[in-house]
């Protein structure tokens, strides 16, 4: 007879495992979209597909080049619209702002088109980009549990990361944004990634939702290339028409 000490302990459920550490989150994070190298390895991106927003959908191209060279074209309500930076400074051509012409950037967009020129991910390198990233216990994203992660941006700005804990990919972002045509103040943002596909070795989402305000916006991917060769002159602003 097994003895009742030794039965109890069997019957016993396992002890929860350790929790991992904040490296090891991030770095389960980093190879699940495909890893430092890989990332290191690629010097120019370009996505097209499919931009949706104030009901209306319109095809965009989003470029970018080592270090910090963005350029997104799509339109908004049937109107041109770019955002880009040079890789000193950014610039936009918005008529939904009624910014008809390309003109620098001003605070706060100067902070999010710099967001957005990011080459990686936040989390990628981001102690070699000034991000601080702490562990911020368990979350939810619409019944589906989360891995929370706060990050603070070199700009100081704040996130909060949630990350799958079985892919280790992000779910969604939360975050702040601004929208002149809802109110001219900040407003709680929400991304959403989905749809993850493996591109030469790199994990990018297809698709990418944000929710802010009345607004929803969606950005869905149809072909991405890597260091493809770019023209380093698109990401300047054209110069002012005589």
């Amino acid at each position: 007879m097994i003895p009742l000490m030794l039965s109890l302990a069997l019957l016993a459920p396992a002890p929860p495992p350790s929790p991992l550490t904040l490296d090891e989150v991030v770095a389960k994070y980093a190879a699940a979209r495909g890893g430092l190298e890989r990332w290191q390895a690629v010097s120019s991106l370009e996505m097209t597909g499919i931009y949706a927003s104030f009901s209306e959908e319109a095809p965009f191209t989003l470029r970018r080049q080592r270090p910090n060279l963005y350029r997104f074209e799509s339109a908004m309500v049937k109107k041109p619209t770019v955002l880009a930076h040079d890789g000193r400074d950014p610039w936009l051509h918005y008529p939904m702002y009624e910014i008809m012409k390309p003109v620098k950037a001003e605070d706060p967009l100067t902070v999010l088109i710099a967001q957005d020129a990011e080459f990686e991910p936040a989390l990628i390198r981001a102690r070699e980009k000034g991000h601080k990233v702490e562990l911020d216990g368990r979350g939810d994203v619409d019944g589906q549990e989360t891995v929370r992660l706060k990050v603070t941006r070199a700009d100081g700005w704040e996130e909060t990361w949630h990350l799958d804990p079985k892919t280790w990919l992000e779910v969604a972002v939360d975050s702040k944004t601004f929208d002149y045509t809802q109110r001219g103040e900040a407003m709680k943002q929400r991304a959403f990634f989905s749809d993850f596909r493996t591109v030469d070795g790199l994990v990018i989402p297809h698709r990418v939702e944000k929710e802010y305000g009345a607004r929803l916006s969606v950005l869905t991917v149809d072909k991405v290339r890597l260091n493809p060769p770019l023209d380093e002159a698109s990401f300047k602003m054209p110069a002012p028409s005589p």
